[in-house]
């Protein structure tokens, strides 16, 4: 089901390469890799629609503090992708500060998967680098 909505849904993004490896990862037969198709895809955003990748980071990050820890990890994983594919210079609307402070804070989550994720993310972000708590 979600492969088949998925199918339906990217051509309205105007993006036919994003088609072609989105088709890749979703043909059926293969073994479906989320991780994959989620830096694939931002690896094109990044390329190809900077104003839809800042709105897809945007509404990420307004899932760090979801109820449910699964969608805080995954949203934290996924803004970690966004910005790993991201040319640094194009990403004016990032704020940084905000960033470090919503992932320090994150560290500290009662979800022990949010916690290694965040970290990861940090450690990514400012690799070497020790950041106040």
């Amino acid at each position: 089901e979600c492969r088949a909505t998925f199918h339906l849904c990217v051509p309205f993004l105007g993006l036919k390469r994003l088609q072609t490896a989105v088709n890749e990862h979703l043909d059926g037969t293969a073994e479906l890799k989320p991780e994959e198709l989620q830096v694939d895809i931002c690896r094109h955003l990044a390329k190809e629609n900077a104003e839809l990748l800042e709105n897809l980071y945007k509404s990420t990050i307004m899932y760090f503090f979801s109820r449910w820890e699964e969608i805080r990890a995954v949203a934290v994983k996924l803004a970690g992708i966004i910005l790993e594919h991201t040319d640094r210079q194009r990403m004016k609307w990032l704020n940084l500060d905000h960033l470090l402070m919503s992932l320090q804070f994150l560290k500290k989550d009662p979800s022990p998967s949010v916690q290694l994720v965040a970290t990861e993310v940090l450690n990514d972000i400012c690799p070497g680098r020790v950041l106040g708590e």
